[in-house]
């Protein structure tokens, strides 16, 4: 009924934590395909541990679009959950996702993610796994950080849970979606290449095709991003592409999602360029 599809690079440390929640989930017939984008070292390891499928990309990392794509095409099952290497849910969130789906149809649920610090990452990462593992969610406390800032927190608290029509904060870090609504979408864009937008931009052809979007609260399920050190020169390189090819494909769209990338990028410290927010017409 569920597949979860996870693109994955390097993430030998995360991985297995992630897998272990997916595998404590009572979904029956679970399908869990990891997305090896070429990767240093092998992580079939990891893979055989715990029985899940691995598909492996050659060549230069990076392709988050086609990732994606490919392990939908692996996929069986009608609901999809797309779910970031670097991103540990709630054992309990494959369960939710079905019983949102089943009581919201032709939807995309995107799942409030909260930060585990840099500083906690190597040496706590095990402690504050096995409580996410274990349930005990209200022991995290001050361990975490805010929800990453490109996350659900602009949304008006009175929407929170209910349908609506706001694509710019559905990034894909933990979503989940119909098969046929991606299909119907035409599938993650190969042209955005590196990181930054792709998910958004798949939102908004989603919401062309009449797809409306639930943003559940977090006592539903949540999820907990593994923050790393970000090699922002590169990450800007890639956005800045991207975003040129975003305005180009939808420019209204483009505008559209330009105060929540600012905020985005204030918040991590980053400085805007120019270059790529410029919001006046060619």
């Amino acid at each position: 009924m569920l597949s979860v599809v996870i693109p994955c690079h390097d993430n030998h440390e995360v991985l297995p934590w992630i897998l272990q929640s997916l595998r404590k989930s009572d979904v029956p017939g679970l399908e869990i395909i990891c997305v090896d984008d070429a990767s240093t070292r092998p992580l079939s390891p990891i893979a055989q541990r715990f029985a899940v499928r691995l598909v492996r990309l050659d060549g230069t990392p990076g392709r988050r679009a086609l990732a994606r794509n490919r392990g939908h095409q692996q996929s069986r099952n009608p609901l999809t959950l797309y779910l970031d290497g670097d991103v540990i849910p709630d054992p309990h969130l494959p369960r939710a996702a079905i019983e949102l789906h089943e009581a919201n149809s032709g939807v995309a649920i995107k799942y409030p993610v909260y930060g585990i610090p840099q500083k906690l990452s190597a040496d706590g990462l095990s402690e504050i796994a096995a409580l996410v593992l274990d349930g005990k969610r209200n022991r995290l406390g001050k361990l975490l950080t805010k929800p990453v800032a490109i996350d659900t927190r602009p949304l008006p608290r009175r929407l929170r849970g209910r349908r609506t029509k706001i694509w710019q904060l559905c990034a894909s870090h933990c979503l989940s979606v119909e098969r046929k609504s991606v299909e119907r979408a035409g599938g993650w864009d190969l042209s955005f290449s590196g990181w930054g937008e792709e998910d958004i931009e798949l939102a908004y052809r989603l919401h062309q095709c009449g797809i409306e979007f639930v943003y559940p609260h977090r006592r539903v399920a949540a999820a907990y991003h593994v923050d790393h050190p970000i090699d922002w020169q590169k990450n800007l390189a890639s956005l800045r592409r991207n975003l040129r090819y975003f305005r180009k494909k939808f420019p209204r769209a483009w505008r559209a999602r330009l105060p929540l990338l600012r905020a985005y990028l204030r918040e991590n410290r980053v400085p805007e360029d120019p270059a790529i927010l410029e919001d006046d017409e060619d």
